[in-house]
């Protein structure tokens, strides 16, 4: 009989408890500040990664070792898991799939499933909480791999900052874009859709930013043929979301929005306080 775990990495930002009621294994990405490693939301939390970055620090997150990732699946193989679900942050952002591959190749005695999400934050914690229910109905593991695969081609992430000072931190987009759009008090938008991500608006007001994402949302909304899900987070900006919240619960008819943890601290440092992100997903 088959016995089945859940693996993700410290991106996707879950609640303790629900990592805790289905035996979730996370491997931590890590947040280096002048030097110094720390693991994400382990050695380090949101606020202090926040502060440093303001304080003039240098700051950069790097992937998990394959190490770390073949210590966890060993560990789950010895505990009788015959099969791991190993869900990770885009590879088009970050080097943890391939170390999470590379420890794959170098266990036996274990299937290990790997699925790149070709998103991240709340766009990988959608593909995965469908995943365990999926999983918890009875599907076996092919059934959940091609329902994972079909929601990743219709999934978007949205990410809305105050300005452009943290994707000039973190080396997105260069000191003399970020110092125009800040005098021009840009509200940029990135958007990450099939592993690309790009620069995709730019907005002067709040409210014209969450215009085009009920607009944006009204649209994806009519393609969808089943469930359409809607997840939020935010860097310190939980009014703001429940704001937002409340406008796409009005404009799309039946639709519960999620509003989950603050962004992890390895995705916060793109972002920076006040910003917030917006994820959706559909089979059609």
């Amino acid at each position: 009989m088959k016995k089945i775990k859940i693996v993700c990495d410290s991106t996707f930002n879950l609640p303790e408890d629900y990592i805790k009621e289905n035996d979730i294994r996370v491997v931590p990405l890590n947040v280096i500040i002048n030097g110094t490693s720390y693991r994400d939301q382990i050695d380090i939390q949101l606020e202090e990664v926040m502060d440093s970055i303001n304080n003039g620090f240098k700051v950069s997150t790097s992937q998990p070792t394959p190490s770390v990732f073949l210590e966890t699946f060993t560990n789950l193989k010895n505990e009788g898991v015959t099969d791991i679900l190993c869900f990770t942050i885009s590879s088009t952002l970050s080097g943890t799939f391939s170390g999470a591959n590379l420890a794959k190749e170098n266990i036996e005695g274990i299937n290990i499933h790997l699925i790149d999400t070709l998103s991240a934050s709340i766009g990988s914690e959608m593909l995965l909480r469908e995943a365990i229910l999926h999983l918890q109905s009875g599907k076996g593991i092919p059934e959940v791999l091609q329902k994972v695969n079909n929601l990743k081609e219709n999934s978007t992430i949205l990410l809305c900052m105050e300005n452009l000072k943290y994707l000039r931190f973190s080396g997105r987009i260069t000191r003399i874009k970020a110092t125009l759009g800040n005098l021009l008090h840009v509200k940029p938008i990135l958007e990450y859709f099939a592993g690309k991500l790009n620069i995709h608006s730019k907005f002067r007001t709040e409210k014209a930013v969450f215009n085009y994402i009920i607009e944006r949302l009204k649209t994806e909304y009519q393609k969808a043929k089943s469930k359409f899900l809607v997840y939020l987070s935010h860097v310190r900006s939980l009014a703001k979301v429940e704001n937002l919240k409340k406008l796409i619960e009005d404009a799309l008819e039946g639709v519960k929005v999620h509003i989950s943890k603050q962004i992890t601290p390895v995705i916060a440092v793109n972002i920076g306080y006040g910003g917030y992100g917006v994820s959706w997903c559909y089979e059609n």
